[in-house]
């Protein structure tokens, strides 16, 4: 690591309402941090909860440096321009993670690793070890490429700097603010002139990373999987406009709100034909969408709560 720098690891966690899962989280991150210098920057977004006192706790007890922001406005595409722009401390890694996972022991390690032996890999992403997205993704992700996990994943120090150089910003509001750095990460920042390149994102089966199981009889996890389904049928939209968008505009052409180019898209196209009850989640994520009122500056903006130093 370079020693000139104050971190080894800026690790962003982002969360909303996650008091059931902080906790796990930064044991977690501490267990993965033994022997480095790593500041962990929490970024409660949205939240009415006590997630930042539950965090706050649990870094005092492991005696971990831990910095908290509050920003009162939940969307955690905002949260990452706050991190890039504002939040982030100089550091030789930049790691990206929900408070809701709970991290391998190695796998800050194994991220780094993608970097070290993979010069061409603009983004890291780790992978599930359990439920449906293990399932789903893992041998995916492992043999393919071409898949940021929002859940754990870092971005190449040089890549950021280069995001922030040109000025660009993920949408605020976009659900898959992840999915768009991925495409960033593999186009190396330049739809026009650059191909899609799946190899640009590295991945470790030794970066993994759990998710609490869901269960049909908790009332929480029930509202949170049909909230999910909505936003995702909201994804499909915003990913039809942005590719209209980008392959000829660049990632420059994006606007400042996610609302303002999937209203844009759905007035030239109208909504996509969709089948069986996604017609029905399609429905409720444009009319949430249009009945949103737009977050006001302040809200967007993020407030410092606490630091615990560490040892």
């Amino acid at each position: 690591m370079t020693r000139e720098l104050p971190w080894d690891r800026n690790v962003a966690v982002f969360c909303r309402d996650e008091r059931w899962s902080i906790a796990r989280c930064i044991e977690s991150i501490a267990a993965a941090s033994v022997g480095r210098r790593v500041l962990t920057t929490l970024i409660v977004n949205g939240s009415t909860d006590d997630s930042a006192a539950v965090a706050l706790d649990a870094a005092r007890r492991l005696a971990v440096p831990l910095v908290v922001w509050s920003i009162p406005h939940g969307d955690k595409a905002n949260a990452i321009n706050q991190f890039i722009y504002r939040l982030r401390e100089p550091a030789a890694s930049y790691i990206f993670l929900d408070a809701y996972v709970k991290i391998g022991p190695s796998a800050f390690t194994a991220l780094e690793e993608c970097f070290a032996t993979r010069p061409a890999a603009m983004a890291a992403t780790g992978v599930a070890i359990n439920g449906r997205t293990m399932r789903d993704h893992m041998l995916p992700t492992l043999n393919e490429g071409g898949r940021l996990h929002g859940q754990l994943h870092a971005l190449r120090p040089d890549f950021i700097g280069r995001f922030v150089a040109r000025k660009l910003s993920i949408p605020i509001g976009l659900y898959y603010g992840d999915g768009l750095m991925g495409s960033m990460a593999m186009h190396d920042l330049d739809p026009v002139n650059i191909e899609w390149g799946q190899w640009r994102i590295a991945s470790s089966p030794i970066a993994t990373y759990e998710i609490p199981e869901l269960s049909p009889f908790r009332g929480r996890d029930l509202r949170r999987q049909f909230h999910r389904k909505v936003r995702q049928m909201r994804g499909r939209l915003e990913n039809l406009a942005i590719r209209s968008i980008v392959y000829d505009s660049g990632y420059e052409g994006l606007p400042e709100y996610a609302d303002d180019m999937v209203n844009a898209y759905l007035s030239a196209h109208g909504p996509p034909r969709v089948a069986g009850l996604d017609r029905i989640f399609q429905s409720l994520a444009i009319r949430q969408m249009r009945a949103q009122p737009r977050p006001g500056a302040k809200d967007l903006e993020a407030v410092a709560i606490d630091r615990t130093e560490g040892a």
